[in-house]
């Protein structure tokens, strides 16, 4: 085993981000492994960071960036701006030379281009999709032995392959690393160059690569090694020896003037079509400064100052919520929440809080006797407990059971006939007519169609069944993320009915689903979470620990699971079975409140949703049946921004569900531990979310996915934009744009934090993930002491006061 190149494999392959399977798909950060770098200089091959020239200048010319945001913007990029200067006999401030400039020198984004190797991408596509695929019509032979081996195997039969090269396979090293060091040999690449030569190769099929990552550290079944071993294997015996970096961004359509000529321009417009030398000198030396390449990120930064200054001039400080609610809501902290959470607590007697959807349960779930389970957790944590339901009735679970057993093996039996090889004539004359009549009331009546499939099919429907978490976590355990959970969310009081609502997305024929489901329960529902939580509140062993540590839970505090359907903004209680007479009352008055909250948020909703009309609302909810509709939801489209603090600052705000809303109350958490805990995991999976976007957003084509028209499943994994090719990266054109119009609005986080700035201060400084996401400008970070204090901002330097526009609420 040659441990020096695996070394340099993983040292190769050190920025490149996993890439999850589309079954369980949760947003990242296309270029996290460039974190530890300044935004501005991490751009990868084929990778533009801001909008066009055009649209900045559309923005300025409807005031949403004025003349401020380019100030401030300025005063951060380039503080040596800071002075005045003397043009045509006019005293003029330097910032106000730069932002002439911006406004008058023409630039566009700079074009790069992804590297290629046609034939050899396309040929070691195939070959990945091949293996991987867990679906094939045939299954790859001598799979068991790698994905290097049993490719050298087949390999010598593969009539692709030119005849030489076949009868030379045989001869090749048996093992994938003595592989490798033979084709580097052959290829002449020199000792100090191996490193950067995979690098380069591996910056091919980068969709694939990320996948093969994420297996190799999940399943094991391939790895980077084995890829690099045939992909390099290749070039030496096709000849194929041009191993060159790749290609880095090259300015198109226009090239900026230079120096000169831009300070002359600036001057004579100042100077009212006259200046002489020294006067084009004097903003040269100006211009210089600021280069024309860095006006697209200055722009940017406008941008999002412009919405950060309305976002926290928009916080209020209401008094504290002091009677004891009637009914409390916590919802995820998915911008989709903050609507309804906004419609719901129009009733005073109703409190509501935000926090991770997963509501600090990490599990393992599987449902009764089902043959297998999901990962239910944060991307951040690994699997150590296994959760399951238990029926309440034996009998009746039994006859679910056997149903929806007939029911997977009609599905399965159906597939194999359409997808077999001598099958599918057969079948389509059999069965055509009855799936004739099921597409026509699928495409006409798809929510009629739904209605029938539900009412046919009983063994669809839910299990009365209880979740015992005893049988997966201790009692201390289970105390442990109660009183967790409480201090995070800063919940001083309980109200007589809790109701702890994960959400998922419904949509027919949506490759992207997962997407759309909750990203801290791994891509999944967070119904089982939801219900576990539940569980582990209601227990009285566990409030007498809970009392312990000084949180106590009155007797008629009845906590109970839902799920927010974020297509249609239902709400559904679960676990009914449950709900003691006493709270019945208490129970009619949330689906009450709920039902008219689901109302006016799918009204508003429908204002921006494509194709979707405020009047009527019934249209927008039978997304979630309709098959052709690319557009069921909008997601975390225009999510902008994350607040972490008490909800008296964002309640009844309209923050238009583009914000992060975690409750945090310094109060209950003296050491800073929560905070620390929202700051380094539910923070983090925010900025993943939105840089997911960002990217999907300016880079539609390399870290996004395309357009869903034209998108074709490689089993669960992913999807291919045509029938073969790279595994597309990011997120579909529909979750970012219109036609060729963006409606997500793509600005990197901004967090805002009521909390103590010493406290938040040494958090940042012992955790490497905030200071590089902070520091090199990834996120910005807005922060108070208290609600009585003014705002600062966090800069590398120290904390520093906020812009004026940002002062005071």
């Amino acid at each position: 085993m040659n441990l020096i190149l695996r070394a340099q494999v993983a040292t190769a392959a050190h920025d490149i981000v996993p890439s999850w399977p589309m079954e369980s798909f949760i947003a990242v950060n296309p270029l996290a492994g460039h974190e530890p770098r300044p935004f501005e200089t991490a751009a990868a091959p084929g990778v533009v960071l801001a909008r066009s020239r055009d649209a900045y200048l559309a923005d300025a010319d409807r005031g949403r960036i004025v003349d401020t945001d380019l100030e401030a913007a300025l005063a951060e990029r380039v503080p040596e701006l800071a002075g005045q200067l003397t043009i045509g006999g006019k005293s003029v401030s330097a910032v106000s030379v730069a932002i002439l400039d911006m406004r008058i020198t023409p630039w566009t984004s700079p074009v790069a281009a992804a590297p290629t190797a046609p034939w050899l991408d396309e040929y070691l596509a195939i070959w990945v999709s091949s293996y991987l695929n867990p679906d094939p019509l045939w299954a790859m032979p001598h799979k068991q032995h790698g994905f290097y081996q049993a490719w050298r195997t087949l390999a010598r039969r593969d009539p692709s392959l030119p005849r030489t090269v076949r009868r030379t396979v045989a001869e090749l090293p048996v093992e994938p690393d003595a592989a490798l060091a033979w084709a580097l040999v052959k290829l002449g690449v020199p000792a100090d160059a191996v490193t950067e030569t995979l690098r380069s190769e591996l910056h091919h099929l980068p969709g694939w690569v990320g996948h093969i990552k994420w297996r190799a550290e999940r399943i094991g079944d391939i790895d980077l090694l084995s890829y690099l071993g045939v992909r390099l294997t290749l070039r030496a015996l096709l000849g194929l020896t041009r191993l060159t970096a790749p290609p880095g961004p090259t300015q198109a359509d226009v090239t900026p003037p230079a120096l000169w000529h831009r300070a002359e321009h600036v001057a004579r417009s100042i100077g009212g079509g006259r200046a002489d030398r020294d006067d084009i000198a004097a903003v040269s030396r100006i211009l210089a400064t600021h280069p024309v390449p860095d006006h697209a990120l200055t722009w940017q930064q406008a941008y999002e100052l412009h919405y950060r200054a309305a976002l926290v001039d928009g916080l209020r400080d209401t008094d504290p919520f002091t009677p004891r609610p009637q009914l409390q809501l916590v919802m995820c902290i998915d911008p989709r929440s903050e609507g309804m959470r906004r419609h719901v607590e129009v009733l005073p007697e109703v409190e509501t809080f935000g926090f991770a959807g997963f509501f600090g349960v990490p599990v393992r779930f599987s449902r009764y006797k089902a043959r297998g389970a999901i990962n239910s957790l944060p991307a951040l944590l690994t699997a150590r407990h296994h959760l399951t339901e238990h029926p309440t009735h034996s009998a009746q679970a039994e006859n679910h059971t056997m149903r929806g057993r007939a029911r997977d093996a009609l599905r399965r039996s159906t597939h194999r006939a359409d997808s077999g090889t001598v099958t599918p004539f057969a079948f389509a004359e059999v069965s055509g007519w009855l799936f004739g009549a099921i597409s026509v009331l699928r495409t006409l009546t798809p929510t009629l169609q739904a209605r029938i499939h539900r009412f046919l099919t009983p063994a669809t429907a839910t299990l009365p069944s209880n979740v015992t978490v005893a049988d997966a976590f201790t009692l201390e355990e289970r105390a442990a993320m109660a009183e967790t959970a409480v201090r995070m969310m800063g919940i001083t009081q309980f109200a007589p009915l809790v109701v702890l609502a994960g959400h998922a997305s419904e949509s027919m024929n949506n490759l992207y689903q997962s997407a759309l489901d909750c990203g801290a329960c791994g891509g999944n529902p967070g119904a089982a979470n939801a219900r576990a939580s539940a569980a582990i509140f209601n227990a009285p062993d566990v409030r007498v620990l809970l009392a312990a540590r000084g949180i106590d839970i009155p007797s008629d505090s009845f906590f109970i699971a839902a799920e927010h359907n974020t297509v249609t903004d239902a709400v559904t209680l679960l676990d009914q079975h449950l709900i003691p007479q006493s709270h019945v009352d208490a129970v009619h008055t949330f689906n009450r409140a709920q039902h008219t909250a689901a109302e006016i948020l799918i009204r508003e909703r429908a204002q921006d949703l494509p194709g979707a009309s405020p009047h009527s609302p019934s249209r927008v909810q039978r997304r979630a049946h309709d098959w052709a509709e690319v557009y069921p939801e909008l997601g975390l489209a225009g999510n902008a921004a994350m607040v972490i603090g008490p909800r008296r600052m964002t309640r009844g705000v309209n923050l238009d569900r583009r914000v992060f809303l975690h409750s945090y109350q310094t109060e209950l958490d003296l050491d800073g531990a929560a905070l620390e805990t929202i700051m380094t995991a539910p923070l983090v999976v925010a900025q993943w979310i939105n840089h997911q976007y960002y990217f999907s957003a300016l880079n539609p084509a390399t870290l996004g996915a395309g357009t869903k028209t034209i998108h074709n499943a490689v089993g669960t994994i992913g999807v291919l934009a045509g029938h073969t090719g790279d595994l597309r990266r990011g997120l579909p054109w529909q979750s970012v744009g219109l036609g060729d119009q963006l409606f997500h609005e793509p600005m990197r986080l901004t967090v805002i934090i009521q909390a103590p700035l010493d406290s938040i201060g040494r958090i940042v400084s012992r955790n490497q993930v905030l200071r590089n996401l902070l520091d090199n400008s990834w996120i910005t970070l807005t922060a108070r002491n208290d609600s009585a204090a003014p705002w600062h901002r966090y800069t590398p330097y120290g904390w520093t006061a906020a812009p004026t526009a940002l002062k005071g609420t």
